[in-house]
């Protein structure tokens, strides 16, 4: 990307900075370094990002700096030794020669440890929480992100059909979930957006989120969920699928399951709450008899994070808006029968909605 969008993302946080009063942010989670910086890092290092109404402070490992002053836009990158308890020893100076009272954090991504820390580097400042307003800073994606995501999506289609068809009785379940990781990687995804599953049979509607060595077999159901990570941002799909014979009570929860989710996505606009969409699809499944087996969200937001705002699930109150990236996922787990969960990205857009997964929702394979 382009520096202008970091510097307006900067920009905007500055104006929240402003109006609570803080002096500096100090951000470690992964998600929001790499929005204000655009800089990948690998998923075993860590690096932490200062930003007052003055300065922006990148400090990584030694190991990264050569890389970060090549590739970020940020003028002053400085680095601390790996595996020290006082990684932020370089910026002592900085911290004594300013009077800094009023410290912004994503306090859900701190540990005790680094809180504790942190009260003592900066013995005389009071901590305010800013996790909050970040995330809805991300929230609203820009044409440069969308664009991005409806890649990150594709990408996620393209290992979802191709695991699909590899998918036969007598496969493993990890043996289908490899095809799956080979077909990102080779589409050019970074990773994974989280551990891929495949789940078949008593495995579905448990459910067991990791693929086993366990085999597929007819008249099962199989729940398949995956996600792609390009250029930082993550996709979400879920199919649910059987490799031959199905029963009758399967064939009806599967129609059920995809009409209610069908109908769910119908109703996102913008203007509606999160809260009013999740009541959509579990009032639909509990006139059915499955509410109690439905236990888990209808969806969620996604971008830089595979779950962030909005969130929609009951009593959330957040305003869908253009340019929001949701997945509506609703989901029923029948012991005995199994479990069918179907999974859409949607953007929401102007005049209503944009679905971006698009591989087919077919029962048998």
């Amino acid at each position: 990307m382009e520096v202008n969008p970091f510097l307006n993302r900067v920009q905007a946080l500055r104006k929240i900075m402003e109006e609570r009063q803080l002096d500096v942010c100090l951000l470690f989670n992964r998600a929001s370094i790499r929005y204000y910086t655009g800089l990948r890092m690998n998923t075993a290092s860590f690096s932490i990002l200062l930003i007052s109404q003055q300065d922006i402070k990148y400090v990584v490992a030694r190991l990264d700096l050569k890389r970060a002053l090549r590739d970020c836009w940020i003028k002053e990158i400085l680095p601390f030794p790996e595996d020290t308890p006082d990684y932020l020893t370089v910026l002592n100076h900085y911290f004594h020669k300013r009077k800094i009272t009023r410290v912004g954090v994503e306090l859900p991504e701190l540990n005790y440890a680094t809180f504790q820390y942190l009260q003592e580097k900066l013995s005389n400042a009071h901590f305010e929480n800013i996790a909050s307003e970040v995330g809805r800073l991300r929230m609203i994606k820009s044409e440069e992100e969308i664009q991005i995501i409806r890649k990150s999506a594709q990408i996620a289609d393209k290992a979802m059909q191709e695991a699909l068809k590899a998918a036969r009785a007598g496969m493993k379940e990890h043996e289908v979930t490899a095809v799956a990781m080979y077909t990102m990687l080779k589409e050019g995804a970074e990773n994974s957006s989280f551990e891929i599953f495949l789940a078949s049979g008593e495995n579905s509607w448990l459910p067991q989120r990791y693929a086993s060595d366990k085999a597929l077999n007819p008249n099962e159901l199989i729940l398949l969920d995956m996600g792609a990570i390009y250029q930082g941002y993550c996709s979400d799909i879920t199919r649910t699928f059987s490799v031959k014979e199905t029963t009758l009570e399967q064939k009806r929860l599967f129609q059920d399951v995809l009409r209610i989710q069908q109908e769910t996505i119908q109703s996102l606009r913008p203007g509606v709450q999160a809260g009013e969409i999740d009541y959509i699809a579990r009032q639909k499944i509990q006139e059915l008899g499955y509410g109690d087996y439905f236990p888990h969200l209808t969806g969620h937001g996604l971008g830089l994070d595979i779950h962030e705002g909005p969130i929609i699930d009951k009593g959330r109150t957040d305003i869908l808006e253009k340019n929001m990236v949701v997945t509506i996922e609703p989901g029923v787990y029948l012991p005995g029968v199994g479990a069918v969960r179907i999974e859409d990205m949607v953007l929401i857009t102007e005049g209503g909605y944009e679905v971006l997964t698009q591989t087919k929702r077919d029962l048998i394979n």
